[in-house]
C-alpha cells in the first residue's frame, strides 16, 4: 500500500572552487509502501539510539525488529525480557496535504495533538496482550519536527496518565540513515523536574524556512519571551530583530 510522506532533509554546505560557502537542501529519500517506511524508521531509529548509547558502551533494549501482522501488531522485537510488540504512529497532525503545514506552531497545542493520538491507539490494545507493547512516534515532514518544550510536555503528560505501552519513542530523521531520537516515557524523574506544561501554553516553535524549501514563514510580531526555535538561525534572526528595535 502507498503511503504519501513529506519532505524532511538537512542544509549542506560547503567551500567551492572559488572559495564561496554554497549550500543546497538535502532531501531524505524515503520509501514509497507503508511497509518499506515503518521498516525504514523502525531499522533507523533502533540504530541511532545504538550509535548514541554507544558512547557509553551500552545497547538499546529493542532489538531484531521483524515485521508482523500477529494480532495487528506492527513488528516484534527481541528484549532483555523476551519477546515484546512495537507498534508504530506518524506524527502528522494534517488538515490538507504535507506541503500546507505552517511553519511555525504552539508547542503545547501539538503536544496535546501528539498525545490525543498516543491515547487513542493505546485504547485499541488489551490491558493484557501477553507481551509487552512498544509506541514509536515518527516524523516524515520538516514542519512537525519537535521542540524541546513538546518533548517536555510529553514526558510530562505521559508520566501522569500511563498508557498501555510499557515505553513511547521519537523519531527524527536527518538523512537516509541518520536521525535523532527520544525517550518520552518512562524517563527519570529528574529529566522532567519541575516543569510545568500549564507554563508554557503560549511558547511558539519557529522552523527556519532557511534550510526547508517550501516552508510558509509568516513575518509577524513576537513575544520574545514565548519563542522555543528548534533552528538557532531562527533565534540569530529573532534576537537581532529585536535587538534592532530597542
Amino acid at each position: 500500500m502507498l503511503k504519501p510522506t513529506g519532505t524532511s532533509g538537512y542544509f549542506h554546505t560547503q567551500v567551492d572552487s572559488s572559495g564561496r560557502v554554497v549550500g543546497s537542501f538535502e532531501k531524505t529519500q524515503f520509501p514509497e509502501k507503508k511497509a518499506a517506511i515503518e521498516e525504514h524508521m523502525v531499522d533507523r531509529f533502533i540504530a541511532s539510539m545504538n550509535m548514541y548509547l554507544n558512547r557509553s558502551r551500552a545497547r538499546f533494549v529493542l532489538g531484531n525488529p521483524v515485521s508482523s501482522s500477529e494480532n495487528d501488531f506492527d513488528f516484534t522485537v527481541s528484549t532483555p525480557r523476551g519477546p515484546a510488540y512495537l507498534e508504530l504512529m506518524e506524527i502528522a497532525p494534517l488538515i490538507g496535504p504535507y506541503g500546507t503545514a505552517p511553519s511555525k506552531y504552539k508547542s503545547y497545542d501539538l503536544a496535546k495533538s501528539i498525545l490525543s493520538g498516543v491515547f487513542e491507539k493505546s485504547n485499541r490494545y488489551p490491558k493484557d496482550a501477553g507481551q509487552p507493547i512498544f509506541l514509536l512516534l515518527y516524523i516524515t515532514h520538516w514542519a512537525f519536527a519537535l521542540s524541546d518544550k513538546t518533548i517536555a510536555c510529553l514526558r510530562y503528560w505521559l508520566r501522569a496518565q500511563p498508557t498501555r505501552f510499557s515505553a513511547v519513542f521519537t523519531y527524527e530523521p536527518i538523512d537516509e540513515n541518520e536521525g535523532v531520537p527520544h525517550w518520552l516515557y518512562p524517563v527519570p524523574p529528574e529529566l522532567i523536574g519541575s516543569f510545568d506544561p500549564e507554563q508554557c501554553r503560549e511558547y511558539v516553535c519557529l522552523i527556519s524556512g532557511i534550510a526547508y524549501p517550501g516552508s510558509q514563514a509568516e513575518e509577524e510580531p513576537l513575544n520574545g519571551n514565548d519563542i522555543n526555535c528548534i533552528n538557532p538561525i531562527d533565534a540569530i534572526h529573532i534576537s537581532s530583530r529585536q535587538s534592532a528595535s530597542r
